[in-house]
């Protein structure tokens, strides 16, 4: 099904709207950044299967293109909206497989397609809009951050009905510099602020980035903690007991329940705002990349 979209209609964010029916009818497109042997070998489900579970839609009407693994783009969007994901990755790493990533995403954003953007795909999309994006001089961010959002990031649609600050799962080195006060996509508005600024972008009228996990459950940020462990105990982020592991992996699961719910919210926002305008009759629009 789609891309062709609107630009007016996508642009009348505050007005009306249709019904939320897009869970019968949506479908999507995720670029999955992350070789699926890591996952696999952290006895992880699928990352498709993460992106369902949020946007809470079926996985079949998710079509995942594994980039990483060195899967092909396609030539034609055949998908309502475009969601990508985080990576062990750094965006700036001179890979074929990033390349064609970025320039797929301008292309995508030329042709009017909703997108929303998580971690490595925040950081790739804001290169894409002319930003910068290096290791971040705090360092590593991982577990539970707040993410407060700014006067625009209030005004948003993808943050209706959220609190102005929230608890989030987060989990980065990288993190997004010198955004452009506008890119050729139009202008690029910072929405959102952790620990880093620029942790949630407005560029244009229909892509939306966060440098956060709204995938992520407390079970996912455990299964990485397991891996990483001895990484965070050296930077800091973990005492070195049993016994501060364990207090760690309790403080996830006590606001796992909350961050899931505000979470779902922010995703179907992205749905109701962004991609339900863009629902229109199934005309594959080709790319120009």
């Amino acid at each position: 099904m789609t891309a062709t979209v609107d630009h007016r209609a996508t642009a009348r964010l505050g007005g009306a709207r249709r019904p939320l029916h897009v869970r019968q009818r949506c479908r999507l497109l995720f670029l999955n950044t992350q070789e699926q042997a890591p996952v696999r070998e952290m006895g992880l489900p699928p990352y498709r299967d993460w992106i369902a579970e949020v946007t809470r839609l079926s996985p079949d009407q998710i079509h995942c293109v594994n980039v990483a693994d060195g899967e092909a783009l396609p030539d034609t969007i055949e998908a309502h909206g475009i969601i990508g994901g985080g990576s062990g990755h750094s965006s700036y790493e001179e890979l074929p497989w990033i390349r064609r990533v970025k320039q797929f995403l301008a292309a995508a954003q030329r042709r009017g397609v909703p997108e929303l953007h998580v971690c490595w795909s925040h950081q790739a999309k804001a290169e894409v809009a002319g930003a910068v994006s290096k290791v971040g001089h705090q360092g590593r961010r991982f577990g539970i951050e707040t993410l407060t959002l700014t006067p625009e990031g209030r005004r948003d649609p993808l943050f209706r009905g959220l609190p102005d600050s929230f608890d989030v799962f987060t989990s980065h080195v990288d993190a997004v510099y010198d955004v452009p006060p506008v890119s050729e996509f139009g202008p690029v508005t910072e929405l959102a602020y952790g620990v880093y600024r620029n942790e949630a972008l407005a560029i244009g009228a229909t892509a939306r980035t966060l440098q956060i996990h709204p995938e992520m459950t407390s079970g996912i940020a455990a299964a990485l903690a397991k891996v990483r462990r001895r990484q965070l105990i050296a930077e800091g982020h973990l005492g070195p007991s049993d016994l501060d592991y364990a207090a760690f992996l309790e403080s996830l699961d006590w606001a796992d329940r909350d961050i899931r719910a505000r979470m779902r919210t922010l995703l179907d926002n992205w749905l109701r705002y962004y991609v339900a305008p863009a629902m229109s009759p199934p005309t594959a629009a080709a790319l120009h990349v």
